[in-house]
């Protein structure tokens, strides 16, 4: 259960939800240059560019759900479940752990472009991190101030879609999504045109042009949700609370979904990675406030990760 969301404005913001019925202690991660990233099957990288993002630490190393680079790439993962296939490592091969999609792509690329050759030809593997975190099904959202792609490793191996509309939700494919599309084609911010009959209705009612709009909690109907209120949101706002606007429309409240083992699913955090300001912002369920930590050009030449923990606690103002 995520939404992620690219919106290529003025300002291009990349953020996302983390729905799930679990927290891993997630925490805001500075991985500098001077770290060393251990591949399993890739050279080490005793250098490279420096990454932040929301991760969870384990053994020392960082486990990305989603993160900029210090040139403002950035790449999600997306819980991709029943669709998902990974492969066996191929000698000779270029060889990806799944959960080396992320920091790979930031440590070694400037661009979507460079991300896309870097994929190219590879196999996403089904290599587990450890016993406790076996491979996860995920797809990724690759994206930058000029392009978005969805990258997906199924049946046909590993395949880059480019994301025209910039939102990527859970299984089923991303073509299914965007196919999907086609049935709100008729939606609008404004009062719909009667074309009913010669009989005009009355008009009751603001917002009856979105009348149709699918408001569950489902993949492919916050998908379309995403995508209807990322196109028409006002600009005029300040971009960031802007872009944390349009993530509201698909935050799960606790207890509007249930897993089979009758624990309550909730957005634990929503993320917005700001390219040209060098800021991780974020909001958590218990916090709603606007969170940010910066690129630190002191630290992001350092040889030691730096963990930010993520704030849990409401601020509430009395008058």
């Amino acid at each position: 259960m995520c939404t992620a969301i690219w919106d290529a404005g003025e300002r291009t913001l990349i953020g996302r939800t983390l729905d799930l019925e679990y927290s891993l202690d997630e925490r805001i991660v500075l991985t500098p240059r001077n770290y060393p990233m251990e591949y399993l099957y890739e050279r080490r990288d005793s250098s490279h560019f420096a990454v932040l993002g929301v991760a969870t630490v384990k053994n020392g190393i960082p486990l990305y759900y989603d993160a900029m680079n210090e040139y403002g790439l950035c790449a999600l993962g997306l819980n991709f479940p029943k669709y998902c296939r990974y492969g066996r490592a191929l000698e000779g091969a270029k060889n990806i752990a799944s959960f080396e999609v992320i920091p790979m792509i930031l440590s070694r690329c400037k661009s979507v472009d460079e991300a896309e050759n870097l994929l190219s030809g590879a196999t996403v593997t089904d290599d587990s991190f450890s016993e406790e975190l076996p491979a996860t099904p995920l797809h990724w959202m690759v994206a930058d101030r000029k392009r978005c792609i969805t990258v997906e490793s199924g049946d046909r191996g590993l395949i880059i879609y480019e994301n025209p509309v910039g939102v990527l939700t859970n299984s089923p494919d991303f073509p299914y999504h965007l196919t999907r599309l086609a049935d709100y084609r008729g939606l609008c911010p404004t009062t719909p045109e009667n074309k009913l009959s010669d009989h005009s209705p009355a008009v009751y009612s603001r917002g009856m042009g979105a009348i149709g709009l699918p408001g569950d909690y489902s993949s492919s109907s916050r998908f379309v949700r995403a995508v209807f209120v990322k196109s028409h949101t006002s600009r005029t706002s300040e971009s960031v609370s802007r872009f944390f606007h349009v993530m509201d429309s698909v935050k799960v409240p606790l207890g509007c979904i249930k897993c089979d083992s009758g624990k309550d699913v909730s957005t634990v955090y929503t993320s917005c990675a700001d390219p040209e300001d060098e800021i991780y912002y974020y909001t958590t369920y218990g916090s709603r406030g606007i969170h940010g930590v910066a690129f630190d050009r002191e630290l992001i030449s350092e040889s030691e990760i730096k963990i930010y923990p993520l704030s849990h606690k409401e601020s509430i103002e009395l008058s």
